[in-house]
């Protein structure tokens, strides 16, 4: 449809061409053109030839512009300016037009050349219709997919290949795909280059290397230089098909030859290239040449999955997705595609080629396995697997070879035949030569050739170490008697059985009292026996045969070790030992007890009985224990205790006394010290250990401290307060204390909140007590600072909580203080003035006030209903403490004497023929403090003889209704209506009937007066002006004119002519409306003739008559 529409355009631009006017001009300057209509394809140029005929009477110059064309149009003049122009003579000049490549067919237009004689500044026009022929181009490119258009793909692999498909046409259009198999890859290979996206995918034929080759015809056809590098030749719909002089003069392509130079849809006549044919391809693994393509078995899948790219506009890419699926079994080679893409518009195509590379390969995986150790001299299996990753089977020959040290190789096998995919297994024999040692490496290659091609080869490399061996082996003494407490020698052999060198350490055991002094390691070659002397000494607690225990082990052995054991006899002896504490002294003080504790511990292998002396003790020292007898087996061990205590009169002083321990076989003394000293102590304590600081003011604690020695003492108070100063301020009342023995003293500590952000938990500080002559004596005590909460409670108590407007509301307020330090409360209302002032209260924690009285006033415009009375407390020592209580109170409904007023604009009203109707407006106000809703009613003398109707202000219809809030008002508009003229007094009053709270109460208005005129009668008689008859008179007169009128008639009837009367159609005319005079239409409404709104008109009111208008209140009169 759209191809149609645009060809209709052309024809009819093209028909009308010659009749557009040719030119403007001034009768001095006359205009012509070679052409009058420029036709041209994107891409296209032309000349037009402009004749200036100068038909004045001077030699003139002129000035040539250009105008009036669209952007894709280039028009240049190739003079600007043409002088010497010789009078009824004429001058030409060429303009260049070009049009764009992009240009579409609603760029066309209308070129206006100005031709200007700037002397006398007069000027000439001519136009030129410029055209733009439409193109269907479409464009497929392949060169994004591989490697510019060859997609390598091993057996079974499917792969999603992005082909961009460009409608380089200047319209829209519709592309259509589809694939194609391409038995012929000479243009591929001929145009192909490696990893460079050459745009060579869309070649049909001939030596296009850079765009699509269409099957459609090029209008220029030679090719001069061989290959178009810019794409689509943009004159390819020729309607003819061929291109008439299709020769590529250069065409020979330098990687081979295009032996297909017809283009597929147009033939070239002569456009055959007849060298250079690429025989060898680019074949990258085994098969074929690449200069043909194998045929694609049925196994094969290659479709694009949206074959029809929809409504493109011009110059537009979208990517087409291109699915290619392989067989497992696919054959190795190359294998051309076809991709086309054609205009369903234009009837036209153009093709790329895309070539699928399957390859064979021969690839192997190898890796090793190492299966014992290797020895020197002996041999061990290394397991060689191999992993063919091949395509196809394959036989191999394998060798081996020594690449490093001193051993040899041997292979299981040297042929294999490996099928793809398999797993395979060599061994290969290593042996190590004699003289090798640990660690020598031996390194082996493993070469392997494909039997059918040599140039596919297998290499690898491994390593195996030679490993190692230890061997030890020892000779212990027999039958050796050991003495206690001194070091005994004796030799053991040892023996290195090992493959290496090794350094031989030898260990004895140590156990319970048993103690081996170990030799040397020694560095024994392998096989070599050497006697090592091994020292043990035997504690005195052991007697009789004992095991000695050996352990021996080597640098090669690593972890593992050689055990032997052997029986030894020890000797019985006797021996203890005394040792107390570590300085041998006992300090005492006086009037209290004190101990020192010894300990025993028979070391030899003998039972041992105890007796214990003690001397050197001075005067008014006591034991108390300690001096009984002790019995201590062999090895055994006790803790003798002794106790003593010291008179309350002994002096400060040192002496010394010996305690003495006496066996049968043994004895031994300990020697000690007593010191008698002062009693020095001091505690400091307090009632808590917490204080709450507040910013308001200084919190105090008062500590006490006690000096529990025997002698006077000044103490120092040391207050460490670095964990606090951030937020608080701490000061002490005294710093020293000077105390007799057990005489106490107080010290004062305050704190003071400065700076706020201190943890609620609070911050510890520590306050010690020094003695000043000893500072070991001392006493702690930590103290928690702790910030102040500010926190309270409201507790209202109501005597009275409800009453009308302007009454009072009272009871009592009590506050309680909940947080944790005094603090100053200060109570207030917040919305009603209760009288409290902003009262302040200090209260201690968990403090409460006596009651506060407070008394409100309900406001005198306050509703009815629950109200909410809020009290805020609020704190000193912390400014955002807030503090609310909501108290509930109600309001009573009330009013004074009537719930509704009234208000009128006019209260008396004069009706007659020509005011037969009057508006007036009422306003009520609910006076009352709730919600109200009613009604109202007009009632009066002569209400029955008046139509009343309600409005309410600003609505159309009838309402007599209302709701109103407290205070509320409600305009309304009365429209009063006489029913009739006969002359009449009303006395009318408005009734509001109101629903308040479920009663009924009427309110009733001021009194409403209206007058209403009666009809003016007849006089009695005839009134003729200048005299007046009686009715006798008057019906004489009036007969007697009556009868001559009749006289006359009869005369005129019986003597005049008879006349021919034509008769005509009496017309019935319309009245015109008359001002502010309107008609009711057939819906029973009238159009106000100022507002224009639309009125309903009072029920049951017969034209003609008068009515306000509510809503800007002009009088209308309806007639019929």
């Amino acid at each position: 449809m759209t191809r149609r529409v645009n060809a209709l355009v052309l024809v009819m631009i093209m028909a009308i061409a010659p009749l557009v006017p040719m030119a403007s001009a001034h009768p001095s300057i006359g205009l012509s053109t070679d052409v009058s209509h420029v036709i041209l394809s994107p891409g296209e140029a032309t000349n037009i030839t402009l004749t200036i005929d100068n038909n004045g009477s001077t030699i003139e110059s002129y000035n040539i512009s250009v105008s009036g064309f669209d952007s894709v149009w280039e028009v240049i003049p190739a003079d600007s300016n043409v002088s010497g122009v010789i009078p009824t003579l004429s001058a030409t000049t060429s303009i260049a037009i070009r049009l764009s490549t992009s240009a579409l067919p609603s760029n066309s237009g209308t070129l206006t050349i100005t031709v200007t004689e700037p002397d006398a500044n007069v000027s000439s026009m001519i136009d030129v219709q410029l055209s733009v022929l439409p193109r269907y181009l479409p464009s497929i490119d392949a060169t994004s997919a591989g490697d510019n258009g060859l997609v390598n793909i091993t057996p079974g692999d499917d792969v999603n290949l992005s082909i961009s498909v460009t409608n380089d046409g200047n319209v829209d259009d519709t592309i259509l795909l589809s694939v194609d198999q391409s038995p012929d890859l000479v243009a591929f290979w001929s145009n192909w280059t490696s990893g460079g996206n050459n745009n060579s995918g869309n070649n049909t034929g001939g030596n296009n290397t850079g765009g699509n080759n269409s099957s459609g015809n090029n209008t220029g056809g030679n090719n001069t230089g061989g290959n178009n590098t810019g794409g689509n030749n943009t004159g390819g719909n020729n309607s003819s098909g061929n291109n008439t002089s299709g020769n590529n003069t250069g065409g020979n392509n330098t990687g081979g030859n295009n032996t297909g130079g017809n283009n597929s849809s147009g033939n070239n006549s002569s456009g055959n290239n007849t060298s250079g044919n690429n025989t060898s391809g680019n074949s990258t693994g085994n098969g074929s040449t690449g200069v043909f393509s194998r045929s694609i078995p049925n196994e094969w899948e290659v479709r694009f999955v949206d074959d029809l790219i929809e409504v493109m506009s011009p110059g537009e890419t979208r990517t087409a997705n291109l699915i290619i699926s392989t067989p497992s079994n696919a054959a190795p080679g190359y294998y051309g595609f076809k991709l086309f893409a054609a205009s369903s518009l234009g009837n036209f195509s153009v093709n790329t080629t895309l070539v699928v590379n399957i390859s064979a390969t021969h690839d192997l995986s190898l890796s090793h396995t190492n299966l014992g150790v290797l020895l020197p001299g002996e041999s061990s299996t290394t397991e060689l697997e191999i992993t063919s990753l091949s395509s196809s089977e394959g036989n191999w020959t394998w060798t081996s070879t020594v690449v490093v040290g001193d051993c040899s190789s041997e292979l299981s096998e040297l042929q294999s035949n490996i099928m793809d995919g398999q797993v395979y297994q060599i061994e290969v024999d290593v042996t190590a030569g004699v003289n090798t040692h640990v660690n020598d490496e031996c390194k082996v290659r493993i070469s392997g050739v494909l039997d059918h091609d040599s140039s596919i080869t297998e290499a690898y490399e491994f390593s195996v170490y030679v490993g190692e061996e230890w061997g030890l082996s020892m000779v212990l003494p027999s039958m050796i008697t050991l003495d206690v407490e001194t070091e005994e020698t004796f030799n053991v052999a040892v023996t290195n059985n090992g493959t290496e060198e090794d350094t031989i350490s030898l260990v004895g055991i140590d156990s319970e009292g048993i103690t081996f002094t170990n030799p040397e390691p020694v560095t024994l070659q392998r096989g070599e026996s050497q006697y090592i002397v091994v020292g043990v000494t035997i504690d005195s607690s052991i007697v009789g045969d004992i095991t000695l225990n050996f352990s021996m082990s080597s640098t090669n052995s690593g972890s593992e070790t050689v055990t032997e054991s052997g029986i030894f006899q020890v000797r019985e002896y006797a021996e203890f030992s005394i040792s107390g504490p570590s300085d041998n002294r006992i300090i005492i003080t006086p009037g209290e007890d004190s101990s020192i504790s010894l300990n025993l511990s028979n070391q030899g292998t003998r039972d041992l009985d105890f007796t214990t002396t003690i001397i050197g003790l001075p005067n008014g020292i006591t034991v108390l224990s300690g001096l009984e007898e002790v019995s201590l087996l062999a090895g055994e061990s006790t803790d003798v205790t002794l106790q003593m205590s010291a008179a309350s009169s002994l002096q400060p002083t040192s002496n010394s006394f010996t305690v003495t321990f006496d066996a049968v076989y043994v004895s031994e003394s300990i020697t000690l010290d007593l010191q008698i000293t002062d009693r020095n102590e001091v505690s400091i304590d307090a009632g808590t250990d917490r204080i709450i600081a507040s910013p308001v003011s200084e919190s105090n604690l008062t500590m006490m401290v006690t000096n529990l020695g025997t002698s006077s003492q000044t103490f120092v108070a040391d207050i460490n307060n670095s964990q606090v100063s951030d937020f608080f301020s701490i000061s002490v009342d005294k710093l020293t204390l000077t105390l007799a023995p057990g005489e106490s003293g107080t010290i004062t500590l305050s704190a003071m909140e400065v700076v706020t952000g201190a943890p609620e938990s609070g911050l510890d500080m520590t306050v010690s007590v020094v003695s000043a002559t000893d500072s070991t004596v001392s006493d702690s005590l930590e103290i928690s600072i702790i910030p102040t909460i500010a926190n309270g409670q409201i507790t209202v108590l109501s005597d009275k909580d409800s009453g009308k407007p302007g009454e009072t509301i009272n009871g009592n307020i009590i506050i309680t203080n909940l947080g944790t330090s005094t603090d100053t409360l200060r109570i207030n209302s917040v919305d009603l003035d209760c009288g409290l002032l902003d009262a302040e209260i200090a209260l201690g924690p968990s403090m409460s006030s006596s009651p506060i009285p407070w008394s409100c006033i309900i406001p005198d415009d306050e509703t009815a209903g629950m109200k909410v009375l809020e009290f805020r407390l609020t704190s000193a020592s912390r400014s955002d403490m807030v503090v609310t209580f909501s108290e509930s109170y109600s309001v009573e409904p009330s009013w004074s004497g009537e719930v509704i007023t009234f208000t009128f604009d006019e209260n008396d009203l004069v009706f007659d023929e020509s005011v037969d109707q009057h508006t007036i407006s009422v306003t009520i106000c609910n006076q009352a403090n709730t919600f109200v809703e009613g009604s109202l009613e007009l009632v009066g003398k002569n209400e029955p003889q008046m139509d009343g109707v309600f409005f309410r202000s600003g609505e159309t219809g009838i309402n007599s209704t209302y709701t109103l809030a407290s205070k509320g008002c409600q305009d309304f508009k009365l429209m009063l209506t006489p029913l009739n003229l006969d002359g009449f007094d009303a006395k009318l009053t408005i009734h509001a009937s109101s629903k308040v709270l479920g009663q009924t109460v009427r309110d009733v208005s001021q009194e409403l007066r209206a007058e209403v005129g009666g009809p003016e009668l007849a006089p009695d008689g005839m009134d003729l002006g200048i005299l007046e008859l009686n009715n006798k008179n008057s019906i004489i007169l009036l007969s007697s004119g009556w009868s001559l009128a009749a006289i006359m008639l009869l005369y005129i009837k019986l003597f005049r002519k008879p006349a021919q009367i034509e008769e005509e159609e009496e017309i019935e005319e319309e009245i015109p409306l008359g001002p502010n005079e309107v008609r009711i239409d057939e819906y029973n409404k009238v159009t106000c003739t100022n507002c224009e709104a639309r009125l309903g008109v009072p029920e049951g009111s017969e034209p003609p008559f008068r009515f306000t208008c509510p809503q800007c209140e002009t009088r209308i009169r309806v007639v019929e």
